[in-house]
C-alpha cells in the first residue's frame, strides 16, 4: 500500500496516511496535512496528486511562510499590469498556473487574514480575479494544504478563520515526527543513499550497520529533511564512501549539545506553558520562603532556649519578633557577604528576587 503511493517507509503511521491517500486521491476534495516541519508533508501531497488520475497536470507547491505578506495575494491570484507600483507586466498566479492540477499550500497557518477571506471565496465559488483586474477567472484546481501549527488553536486566538479551517479540513492526514516512525528510518536512509549514489555516479556509498542502529536511537529533530541532509553530507565528506557509526555518533553528540541550548517543544499551548511557568515560580518562591522561615524559627528556638547564638540575636532582642529576627538575619548575611546580594541569598538559602523583596520590605539598601 505504501509503495503503491510512491511513499518510502514501513511504519503503521505512514501506512495509515497511505490508506487515506488511496481513498481520496481520485476526488477533488480539499485535504489538510498536519505534522512537524520536515516530516514529509509535501511527499504526501505529491502522492495525492500522483494517484489522482491527473499526474500529467501541474503540481505547484507554495511555501506561504517564505512569502512576504505583501506579495502573497499576487503570488496566488496573479496581477494585471499597473496593479501596483512595480507591476510592469501581467503576472499569472498560482491559481491559473495549476489549472487542472494540484496546488500545495505549505505552512497555510501563516497566510494573512485578509488573504484568508479571498482564499475562502475561491474555494467556495471557484472563481477569482487577478489583483487590479475585473475579469473573473474560473478556478480549476485541487487544493492540498499543510501546517505544522494547531489550526484549531489559531482559530480560538482569532489568527485563522474558522470557516476557512473547516473548508480546508474536509479530509485530514496527520504525519507524525520521524522519531515516532522508527520503522521508516532505514528505508528512507537507504533510499536517500541510492539517490545520492546515482547523482554522484558511484556504487561505493554504504551505511555501516552500526551507524544504522544509531540512526534508530537518534531523535531526528529535523525529521525526514534532517535525515536526507545527513545522508547527503556524509556521502560527500566521507573519503571511503562509508557512513560510519563513529562519525554519526559524533554528529549525535554535537547536535545534542546544541539542542540543550534551544527551547524544548512541549506541545502545550502558550497559555498552558505560561501557567506552568507561573506555577513553577510560585513553587520556587514557596520553597524559598519555607527555607527562610525554618532558618528564622531555628534562631527563635535558640533564643527562647537560652542557647548561645552566633548571630547575637538574643542580645539584640529581649522579646522575640519574627520580622525583627528575619531582618537581622538578612542584615547579617549581607554583612558576611560584604554586600554581595547574590552571595547573601545563597547563604540564606533563598533566591535573589526573594532577597530583594526583603530588602525593600525592611528598607535595607
Amino acid at each position: 500500500m505504501i509503495a503503491s503511493c510512491g511513499l518510502i517507509g514501513r511504519s503503521a503511521e505512514l501506512a495509515s496516511a497511505a490508506r487515506i491517500v488511496i481513498q481520496v486521491a481520485a476526488s477533488d476534495i480539499n485535504v489538510l496535512i498536519t505534522g512537524p516541519s520536515g516530516a514529509g508533508k509535501e511527499m504526501i501531497a505529491r502522492a495525492l496528486h500522483a494517484k489522482s488520475g491527473k499526474s500529467g497536470s501541474p503540481f505547484i507547491a507554495v511555501n506561504v511562510a517564505a512569502l512576504a505578506p505583501g506579495i502573497v495575494e499576487s503570488e496566488l491570484f496573479g496581477h494585471e499590469r499597473g496593479a501596483f507600483t512595480g507591476a510592469s507586466s501581467r503576472r499569472i498566479g498560482v491559481f491559473e498556473q495549476a489549472s487542472g492540477g494540484t496546488i500545495f499550500l505549505d505552512e497555510i497557518g501563516e497566510i494573512p487574514l485578509d488573504i484568508q477571506v479571498k482564499l475562502l471565496r475561491v474555494l467556495e465559488h471557484r472563481i477569482f480575479a487577478r489583483v487590479g483586474g475585473n475579469a473573473l477567472i474560473r478556478a480549476d484546481f485541487r487544493l492540498v494544504a499543510a501546517t505544522n501549527k494547531d489550526l484549531a488553536v489559531q482559530v480560538e486566538r482569532g489568527a485563522f478563520r474558522e470557516d476557512l479551517f473547516y473548508r480546508l479540513r474536509v479530509v485530514s492526514i496527520d504525519l507524525p515526527a520521524l522519531s515516532a516512525r522508527k520503522a521508516d528510518i532505514a528505508p528512507l536512509a537507504l533510499h536517500f543513499l541510492e539517490q545520492r549514489a546515482a547523482e554522484l555516479k558511484t556504487d561505493k556509498l554504504h551505511i555501516e550497520s552500526g551507524a544504522l542502529r544509531l540512526f534508530h536511537k537518534y531523535d531526528w529533530p529535523g525529521n525526514v529533511r534532517e535525515l536526507k541532509n545527513v545522508i547527503d553530507s556524509f556521502a560527500v565528506t566521507s573519503q571511503s564512501g562509508r557512513i560510519r557509526a563513529v562519525d554519526f555518533e559524533k554528529y549525535m553528540i554535537d547536535n545534542s549539545s546544541r539542542a540543550s541550548l534551544l527551547p524544548v517543544v512541549t506541545h502545550r499551548t502558550p497559555e498552558a506553558a505560561e501557567h506552568q511557568l507561573i506555577f513553577q515560580a510560585l513553587m520556587t518562591l514557596s520553597n524559598e520562603m519555607s527555607s527562610l522561615r525554618r532558618l528564622i524559627e531555628h534562631e527563635v528556638e535558640l533564643i527562647r532556649g537560652g542557647q548561645p547564638v552566633q548571630s547575637g540575636l538574643a542580645q539584640q532582642f529581649g522579646s522575640v519578633n519574627l520580622e525583627e529576627v528575619e531582618r537581622a538575619l538578612v542584615e547579617r548575611a549581607l554583612d558576611e557577604a560584604d554586600g554581595n546580594r547574590k552571595k547573601a541569598a545563597r547563604m540564606l538559602g533563598i533566591g535573589e528576587r526573594t532577597l530583594y523583596r526583603k530588602l525593600e520590605k525592611y528598607g535595607l539598601k
